[in-house]
């Protein structure tokens, strides 16, 4: 045997040692998750935590060195991730599926892993309900847009109980233009449960005002309630109102002073405010 040929033959080795290691250590991972389950056996909530979920990523992005590329780690984890969330609990993504092109599904599979079933709905309001009713852990809908008849968005805002609200905003890791590869799709997951504080966050306040209100001038109006305002998402005009989505560039809870604050007593132009939810930072683009 060559002496190149015993170099490759240890190498293979080498890599057949690690690949070991890893696999124990999925299986002792998956064993760990199986006693957090026995701990929590008698919660019924959906079994998602996109905080620590985030937290996990941005902690190996920011230790990972070598070739070998971040979008590959990203989608790794992911997949790990989906499958010990399956684990603990039956876990299933409502998927709105427009009839433009199967990005939405390639999507949720990206995110949530091959392991977690998947439902398609024809819009964003049957995910919307899919979620509130239980017939899906969570839902994964487009970001929203001023053109919609029916922005899914509003229907987070009636103030029933366990209504769902945005957890996380998809992809985690956005990856540029490449030949071969898609378009990026964007989407929001939605999900019975509060968002999370992982000190870089976005949250989504619906806001009603009075017609005719410029964006400007809501963007002052959140300023001056000392909301760090992001943007507005979305617009939805009725004859007496319009609703706005905004984007405020910190966490915020329901019950923060500044919403207060931004109502203004019934003297300024906004009717009603109320938090529907928010997400995690995503990774900045890689190439």
């Amino acid at each position: 045997m060559s002496t190149d040929t015993e170099t490759l033959e240890r190498i293979r080795r080498d890599i057949d040692r690690i690949d070991d290691r890893i696999h124990d250590l999925l299986m002792e991972r998956a064993a760990l998750v199986e006693k957090v389950a026995q701990a929590k056996a008698g919660d019924a909530s959906v079994p998602l935590r996109p905080g620590r979920e985030a937290e996990i990523v941005r902690r190996l992005a920011a230790r990972h060195a070598g070739r070998f590329p971040l979008a590959a780690v990203v989608r790794i984890w992911r997949e790990i991730i989906g499958a010990l969330i399956g684990l603990q609990r039956p876990f299933s993504v409502a998927v709105c599926q427009p009839e433009r092109g199967d990005g939405f599904l390639e999507l949720a599979r990206d995110h949530f892993g091959v392991v977690s079933g998947k439902q398609v709905f024809p819009s964003p309001g049957h995910v919307v309900r899919a979620v509130a009713d239980n017939v899906a852990s969570v839902g994964l809908v487009p970001l929203p847009g001023d053109l919609e008849p029916e922005p899914w968005w509003l229907s987070l805002t009636a103030g029933a109980d366990n209504l769902p609200q945005v957890v996380t905003r998809l992809p985690v890791l956005p990856l540029p233009p490449a030949p071969g590869r898609s378009d990026t799709v964007e989407g929001f997951v939605i999900a019975c449960r509060p968002h999370d504080d992982t000190g870089a966050d976005r949250t989504l306040v619906a806001v009603e005002t009075v017609p005719d209100l410029s964006r400007d001038r809501l963007r002052a109006l959140f300023t001056t309630s000392g909301l760090e305002f992001g943007a507005v998402l979305a617009t939805h005009r009725e004859e007496d109102r319009w609703l706005h989505l905004c984007e405020v560039e910190s966490y915020v809870t329901t019950d923060d002073a500044r919403l207060a604050a931004l109502l203004g007593g019934g003297k300024d132009p906004v009717r009603h405010a109320r938090v529907i939810g928010g997400y995690p930072l995503p990774l900045p683009p890689q190439a």
